[in-house]
């Protein structure tokens, strides 16, 4: 398994625009810059449910 890299604030969107105020390290709205864009936050995979409704008709 590969290790992740660590995030550093020359990485942070808001850093590169000029919008951070902070200077101590990434921060909890960290935001990968690429190609000088925001990158939305990685959501969680959605998964269905299993169906409820044959177990309860039993």
């Amino acid at each position: 398994m590969a290790k992740r890299q660590r995030n550093t604030c020359k990485q942070c969107y808001f850093r590169q625009a000029s919008l951070c105020a902070l200077a101590d390290g990434p921060c909890p709205t960290f935001r990968a810059a690429k190609a000088a864009r925001l990158v939305p936050p990685e959501q969680a995979r959605l998964v269905a449910r299993p169906d409820l409704r044959a177990h309860a008709a039993a």
